[in-house]
């Protein structure tokens, strides 16, 4: 019964614009969705068909001899829908996905770059997409969707607007990639490395390597690292296609043998070969030189799958239980050395997939570098000997019995092992849940924000990031860090006392503080923190101390700094109240974010330029200028000075004009705590505010304006997602929990998750329900609320 390809075409005349999806929990758009029931080793996608019907799902690809038992109580369920479905019976419904996406594919003549190897092909992928679009319109791969089921599904997002397409391509099993190339079709091949991921699955490393390169059949060219041991693979492949780079440590790439002047951050060395195969792989397209070296030269580290948490015992946990071969291990070492703040690092370690020298590989990986070693199972006992703070447990459970004994203080805990062992959940023991309440931070997106607001600005321009308010509520520290290694040149921080707890969490960039007083100036000397001064005698107070000052000028904010009158008395004072050299001469622009004030904010600036010049008038040296908040860097460019003040925009929100190019960061979920079903007429919760006009299905969430959800969005204001449809509230919202309606979301069940706000349920929905501001919902998320920080 498998399809022939007159019958893909006519599936795709069809289908042609609706979502392919295989997870029933992932229908955005239930009428023109079309399901793929496919059967794995714990699922089986036709399980899932009655439930899609009710949530208004109506077209089906099925399994045929499995569809045949279930028929009836499907068919049952159209009937009582009302509306009957569509189900195109096949042999194998994962044949046909493919089959589809290869037949969408030949409808695009672009550019089409395949990224395989066995690490680095998510980053290398997100790198070369992020250079790319300086000049092209990128469709890619999202995630590491890069399998027998990920890939159909990231060629399916090409559309007409794409200029280029990237996407990563991987393989598992012997016979995988012939699959693969068929369906992605790629007229340009990119090598990042033949390494030892899934190696197990093949006879040899060579047949592994040999398996990679038949993605590159048919390329007009292929980009890859210049190595004697690669060399082998591509002898049938014309010399005039293949494009190699060479280089190591932080300076310079040969490209072909023409070497070229290009400086890299301070990255690991498989971070620096990604980079250069980004670099390579860009010049080749054509991208401005001048533009691959400044962009490349903000690349940061970030490892697959990575979750840091607060640690139960007040360090940091990270929970990297997907996969664990030996370059994955190292990644996620290097990720957990950057976040560290204690200088102690307790690996608890799995099963690393096997390969030759293991053994002396793992040491020469581990030592001077783990302080502590918890291992699962015996199959690297013989590492016990190396590390005087190590045991062994023979598996998962006996370690769990163990952990309420063991202590982690001050100590950052990396937990590394394959997906099998289920170590997740040892991790899940050390966190400090606190809360079914998380607020999940994408450390990724807020680098690549980070990076977007950079690029708008000219040379020498420093950033300036918004730390107060414990970072918007996202958590400080581990912010910090990432702010820290990105590259950031300074942190401001709202009172002294945010500052003190990032220096304790080992933080060295340079600290603003906005309101430090007179008292608090001791406290500032001792933490190396900078204060804000808007009165002649914190100048003098910073003067005696020996300070860094940072002078606020008020220019229209009417809020805090010097007005024109007491600066330029500050000038004429002959007793030196104001600092020979300030850190920085500053003003805070009222309304950058609003075209209708933008007369206003040229103002504002005018005043400042003023200001300024009187300043230098007095023979007084260049100092440091900043005007712009986030909505100032996209909307006032030509007014950067010497640093900007990064804000909000970091997180993805607030800012209109980058809205496109930003990716929201932030994701507040709860979970599913209880459900009933209650008849018309019935009243729901204090003072009986939520009134049923029909037969209802509550729900209610482990959420309430304790934690962050204001009163404001309750009685029906606001709405949650569970799984993906909105549920809307019911009610009052109370202190720990509130209540919605779940009538039209189909089969919900306790435990499910339910979407505050994230990237597919914008937080400015939340904040118009309660009448306020983005800023206000983030800084209000209650400390009770887990904080899980995610590094793609």
């Amino acid at each position: 019964m498998k399809p022939l390809p007159h019958s893909i075409g006519r599936l795709y005349s069809q289908y042609q614009s609706f979502d392919l999806v295989i997870d029933s929990r992932l229908v955005s758009d239930p009428k023109r969705s079309l399901f793929f029931a496919l059967e794995g080793e714990r699922t089986d996608g036709h399980r899932f068909i009655p439930q899609l019907l009710k949530i208004g799902v109506r077209h089906f690809v099925v399994r045929a001899a499995t569809f045949d038992s279930l028929r009836e109580e499907i068919r049952a369920e159209a009937r009582r829908t009302g509306d009957m479905p569509v189900f195109t019976e096949v042999e194998e419904p994962a044949d046909v996905l493919r089959q589809l996406a290869a037949y969408h594919r030949q409808q695009f003549t672009i550019p089409v770059i395949a990224i395989t190897g066995s690490n680095g092909k998510t980053i290398v992928k997100d790198w070369l997409s992020e250079i790319l679009r300086a000049d092209y319109t990128v469709c890619s791969t999202p995630r590491s969707y890069n399998s027998l089921i990920g890939v159909p599904l990231s060629v399916w997002k090409l559309r007409s607007k794409h200029d280029i397409a990237v996407f990563e391509v991987g393989i598992s099993e012997p016979g995988d990639m012939e699959k693969l190339r068929a369906i992605v079709q790629p007229t340009h091949g990119v090598l990042t490395t033949i390494g030892t991921a899934h190696q197990q699955n093949f006879p040899s490393r060579e047949q592994m390597a040999w398996e990679k390169f038949q993605l590159f059949e048919s390329v007009e060219h292929l980009i890859m690292p210049e190595r004697d041991d690669l060399r082998q693979y591509i002898s049938d492949v014309p010399s005039r296609k293949v494009v190699t780079w060479s280089g190591e440590g932080r300076s310079g790439i040969t490209v072909d043998g023409e070497a070229l002047g290009i400086e890299y951050p301070d990255l690991p060395p498989v971070y620096l070969d990604n980079a250069r195969t980004v670099t390579t792989v860009a010049r080749h397209f054509g991208v401005d030189w001048s533009y691959i070296r400044d962009g490349v030269g903000h690349f940061v580290p970030f490892a697959n799958r990575l979750e840091q948490r607060q640690g139960r015992d007040g360090g940091n946990v990270i929970n990297d239980s997907y996969s664990n071969d030996l370059n994955a291990l190292a990644a996620a070492i290097d990720f957990a050395e950057i976040q560290d703040g204690f200088g102690s690092l307790t690996l608890i370690l799995g099963h690393v997939q096997p390969l030759d020298d293991l053994e002396q590989r793992l040491r020469s990986l581990l030592l001077g570098r783990i302080d502590r070693l918890l291992l699962i199972g015996d199959r690297h006992e013989y590492l016990l000997a190396d590390f005087p703070e190590s045991k062994m447990y023979d598996s998962v459970s006996h370690l769990a019995r163990e952990i309420p004994e063991l202590s982690f203080h001050r100590q950052t805990v990396l937990v590394k092992g394959a997906n099998y062992q289920g170590m997740d959940q040892i991790a899940d023991m050390l966190s400090q849940q606190l809360h079914r309440t998380i607020l999940e931070v994408d450390l990724e997106a807020l680098r690549h924000n980070y990076r977007t607001y950079y690029r708008h600005l000219p040379d020498n321009c420093e950033v300036i990031v918004m730390s107060k308010a414990s970072a918007y509520g996202s958590g400080a520290l581990p912010v910090a860090r990432v702010l820290e290694d990105v590259g950031a040149a300074y942190l401001a921080v709202a009172y002294p006392e945010e500052g003190r707890e990032l220096r304790r969490g080992g933080i060295k960039l340079p600290i603003m503080v906005l309101n430090a007083e007179a008292y608090s100036y001791p406290m500032l000397v001792e933490y190396n923190l900078e204060p804000v001064v808007h009165r002649a005698e914190q100048l003098r107070y910073a003067a005696n101390l020996q300070l860094p000052a940072h002078v606020e000028l008020d220019t229209g904010m009417a809020r805090l700094g010097f007005v024109a009158r007491e600066f330029r008395e500050i000038l004429s004072n002959s007793s030196g109240d104001l600092l020979e050299t300030p850190a920085s001469i500053f003003t805070h622009l009222a309304a950058s974010e609003d075209e209708a004030h933008d007369d206003y904010t040229r103002q504002q600036l005018t005043v400042f330029d003023k200001l300024y010049g009187e300043y230098l008038s007095t023979g007084a040296p260049e100092v440091k200028r900043h005007a712009l908040n986030s909505n100032g860097i996209s909307r006032f460019p030509q007014a950067a000075y010497d640093m900007v003040r990064l804000g909000i925009g970091l997180y993805g929100l607030g800012d209109e004009t980058l809205r496109m190019h930003l990716k929201p960061a932030l994701k507040l979920t709860t979970t599913v705590t209880a459900i009933s079903e209650r008849e018309s007429g019935q009243t729901v919760g204090y003072g009986r505010r939520g009134r049923l006009e029909s037969f209802t299905r509550l729900a209610v969430l482990s959420i309430g304006y304790a934690d962050g959800l204001p009163r404001q969005a309750g009685e029906g204001r606001f709405g949650v997602r569970i799984k993906g449809v909105l549920a809307p509230t019911v009610g009052s919202i109370c202190m720990d929990m509130c209540t919605v309606d779940i009538t039209a979301v189909g089969d919900v069940q306790v435990g499910d998750e339910a979407v505050i706000f994230g990237p597919d349920h914008p937080i400015e929905l939340l904040a118009a329900a309660a009448r306020t501001i983005p800023y206000e919902i983030l800084t209000g998320i209650g400390q009770r609320v887990h904080r899980v920080y995610v590094g793609e």
